[in-house]
């Protein structure tokens, strides 16, 4: 498959429909343009980075006529970290995109058509997020341990402070986390926190490459204490989870 780059001019392109990663859809030369950022309706200037086949990639260089359903997006991080996609789209908009999409699916996959379709069930629109996976690193060049979901376009860990769309109290433990982890003997073998937040408790499972030592294990255990969490570790496969103390 040719992989090569695309040339770098800018070309206008109006977007005529979101991808189901929420990438904004447009048609240049016969061949669709996936383009971030973008959004259904909106004239936009793109540039086309990568070539294949059937499509190409792009991203938005300048949105010259908005979608009125584009709004600003809140998160600092946003267009960078790839835990979200569409901050940028109001809600309900991000909603019916969903069931939209959903029905398409139905119909396309299933060969189905509901007889009726209820109204969606929606939530708060921030601090939602109750399961999640999120990467840990020790950058050298920043000389720390950065705790985040992976880069947008990138293979790495965004250095977030904060996660807005995750459910308290893992919204406030990003930061908290890479500094626990960056204080174990064993900062380097740490590579991802997988969580989980319920009614009664929140689980954090470290996976760990390398066993930690005895120091590192108090520190575990101060952090468990100091935050309403429970650590677990996970040496290998899912089999091997345990909880920090106890079987």
């Amino acid at each position: 498959m040719n992989r090569g780059r695309a040339r770098a001019q800018s070309e206008e392109a109006e977007i005529v429909d979101l991808s189901e990663e929420g990438h904004g859809v447009a048609r240049l030369d016969g061949k669709a343009v996936f383009v971030a950022d973008a959004l259904p309706g909106e004239r936009v200037l793109l540039r086309r980075t990568r070539r294949q086949p059937s499509y190409d990639e792009a991203v938005l260089v300048e949105v010259r006529q908005p979608s009125s359903e584009r709004v600003p997006a809140a998160c600092p991080h946003f267009g960078i970290c790839g835990g979200c996609a569409l901050q940028h789209l109001a809600p309900p908009a991000q909603v019916a995109f969903k069931q939209a999409r959903l029905l398409e699916d139905l119909d396309r996959i299933g060969r189905v058509t509901p007889d009726a379709v209820l109204d969606p069930l929606t939530g708060p629109v921030w601090h939602y997020r109750r399961r999640a996976r999120l990467g840990a690193k020790y950058v050298l060049r920043k000389q720390r341990v950065v705790v985040g979901f992976r880069e947008r376009s990138a293979p790495y860990v965004a250095d977030l402070g904060e996660c807005r769309v995750l459910a308290s109290p893992a919204d406030r433990l990003v930061e908290p986390l890479a500094g626990l982890i960056q204080g174990l003997s064993i900062a380097n073998r740490v590579p991802q926190v997988e969580l989980a937040v319920t009614d009664e408790v929140t689980a954090l499972v470290l996976r760990v490459l390398s066993p930690p030592t005895e120091v590192d294990l108090e520190r575990l255990r101060a952090f468990e204490a100091a935050w309403p969490v429970r650590l677990y570790l996970q040496s290998g496969g899912p089999d091997s989870i345990v909880p920090l103390d106890g079987d």
